[in-house]
């Protein structure tokens, strides 16, 4: 039993499973370790470890003696594919008693993804770091007269005029009356000896400085009092805040990417496939609007590849060097939606113990894809449509207007029109998103593009069970074009990754899959009366984007009373949102 617990465990691993001998001989591997490295499990067991991982016999001597000592083991090695090529892996290391002998087991955690992630963050923190570098502030140490005893080389190039004749005037000469006035009244406070001057000075008080040619700028100041021997000296620290504000531009882009790789947004492969006619017509309004900057709004059902056709017109437009940020509006809790939104400042909440950048100032200079935007609340609804209209927004808890620069793509799998006019949708916020409307084709309105998909399909599955598929019999496809595929292309992925494994040999065999239409009598056959009713209700409910009473209500097409529905729905575990009810969370790489 403990051999097939063992077992189990090391088939459910994401980490890639060895189990090794003293000579390096692998006794035993996890499927993952076959799928990753590209053999077979019968090939790699005639394989010692350091054919697929670059372990030398002298380090895996050293690894069993410090694993017989019950050491902790943790090492970085790099994995040999059977076609040749590497990946880094993160290892961890533990010694296995059998009889006499001690075996060493290995768990190796392919790190390729975050090496790629640390590289990307090294290299925008020392961009950071050359910013914040070059931000230089302006020293000048003067007295009580302003007049000028000492100033750095950035004081130079703020007032734009050479060091001679920055010491040769008065330093109010380069002030505003505004600024002066401030300045002046703090060191009079301090020369008449009322305490230690050491003050910041923040812009909106007025200080405006002068430049050689005329020019006014903003500025920040920190002014601070020393009395070297007899006579009183001031240090003012000036901060050049039109600089400042290119440079914290800089700053927050890059802090934004930085953030959005932390977050390590995993991008799957693929794209959108099809020949169909409905499917021209989206390659068609693809590649009209991408170029724009106007707003998308996609509409299609669950599983159609909404998200697919965001990545395409992002990756097609001129913001494509920019990020595209994904938000699943229906996936957050709504105490936390508009926080995810625009950010919040430190203190904004219990909580709250530092400032975080929402996904639209994450999105600055790139593209936003609000899916599922119908989950949203007419109070959050009110905030998009400012930042649609002004370009604008303020985070949770602050008071300063943040611009923003970001595409906006929607997308929905309920029917907007009808929200708006049962008034769970603002009609201005759905006229703003449906300046360029997409629709997708439900997958039974083009199934000329299943053989297509299923190709596609089997073709990127198959290694990963060290299979290829290269046929798919006539009777299997005469299946699948049958069926009417209620989850749509997502629905298809699953059941031709599932066929995948389960074919012994080259050709694509279903299994024990059937359509509905197929094999009726065994498929009602295995389902309760309560599960027909619930599918039933549920298709109406979706048909009527939720609705269940009034004209156009679910209660009226099923000929009951809206009570007598509630009443039923609340007994099969049916919510008013059947589209969220029934939301698969498959990954997004379908067409």
């Amino acid at each position: 039993m403990d051999d097939l617990r063992f077992r189990a465990l090391a088939e459910t691993a994401s980490d890639l499973f060895f189990q090794v001998r003293a000579d390096g001989g692998i006794l035993d591997v996890n499927q993952e370790a076959c799928w990753a490295l590209g053999y077979a499990r019968q090939r790699i067991l005639r394989l010692s470890l350091e054919d697929v991982c670059d372990v030398t016999a002298d380090a895996l001597a050293l690894l069993m003696e410090r694993a017989a000592k019950g050491d902790p083991i943790t090492f970085e090695a790099v994995q040999r594919r059977q076609d040749g090529g590497t990946f880094p892996v993160e290892v961890r290391a533990g010694a296995l008693r059998s009889g006499d002998e001690t075996q060493l087991v290995l768990l190796a955690r392919d790190v390729t993804e975050r090496r790629r992630a640390q590289v990307e963050l090294r290299e925008r923190e020392d961009q950071l770091a050359r910013i914040l570098e070059a931000a230089m502030d302006a020293i000048i140490v003067v007295d009580s007269r302003f007049q000028v005893h000492l100033c750095n080389p950035s004081a130079h190039r703020i007032f734009g005029c050479p060091a001679e004749e920055v010491g040769s005037r008065p330093f109010d000469h380069f002030l505003s009356s505004g600024a002066k006035d401030v300045l002046t009244a703090h060191i009079r406070e301090a020369a008449k000896g009322r305490g230690k001057l050491d003050r910041h000075i923040q812009a909106d008080a007025g200080l405006t400085g002068i430049r050689a040619d005329g020019t006014e700028f903003p500025f920040e100041a920190t002014i601070s009092g020393t009395e070297p021997g007899s006579r009183q000296r001031f240090v003012i620290i000036l901060r050049d805040v039109s600089e400042r504000i290119q440079a914290e531009k800089q700053i927050r882009k890059l802090s934004r990417e930085r953030v959005y790789l932390r977050e390590v947004v995993e991008l799957h492969p693929g794209g959108l496939i099809g020949a169909s006619e409905p499917m021209r017509k989206v390659f068609k309004d693809i590649e009209t609007v991408a170029p724009t900057d106007y707003t998308v709004l996609i509409a299609g059902e669950t599983g159609t590849g909404k998200e697919l056709v965001a990545r395409a017109l992002h990756q097609a437009s001129k913001r494509s060097a920019g990020v595209l940020v994904t938000v699943n509006c229906a996936a957050l809790p709504p105490s936390l939606v508009e926080t995810e939104f625009f950010g919040h400042e430190r203190g904004a909440f219990t909580g709250a113990l530092s400032r975080r950048l929402g996904r639209f100032e994450m999105a600055d200079g790139g593209t936003i894809f609000l899916d599922e935007i119908s989950a949203t609340s007419l109070d959050i609804q009110t905030k998009l449509l400012r930042v649609l209209q002004e370009g604008e927004f303020e985070r949770v808890g602050g008071v300063r207007t943040i611009p923003v620069d970001v595409r906006v793509i929607a997308a929905t799998n309920r029917d907007l029109l009808q929200a708006v006019e049962a008034g769970a949708f603002r009609s201005d916020l759905f006229y703003r998103l449906n300046v360029f409307p997409i629709r997708l084709p439900p997958l039974r309105d083009r199934k000329e593009d299943i053989p297509l998909l299923v190709r596609h399909f089997a073709t990127r599955c198959g290694p990963k069970v060290d299979k290829r598929i290269e046929t798919v019999s006539r009777g299997a496809l005469d299946s699948l074009m049958d069926y009417e595929w209620p989850g749509n292309v997502r629905e298809l992925q699953n059941v031709v990754e599932r066929a995948v494994i389960l074919s012994p040999g080259s050709e694509l065999v279903l299994g024990d899959w059937h359509p509905a239409g197929a094999s009726p009598c065994r498929t009602m056959a295995r389902r309760t009366l309560d599960e027909v009713q619930r599918e039933h209700i549920l298709r109406v409910l979706e048909a009527t984007g939720g609705r269940v009473s009034g004209e156009r209500g679910a209660a009226r097409v099923l000929g009951l009373r809206p009570t007598t529905l509630e009443s039923r729905m609340k007994k099969l575990g049916i919510s008013r949102n059947p589209r969220g009810a029934h939301d698969m969370s498959g990954t997004p790489d379908i067409s």
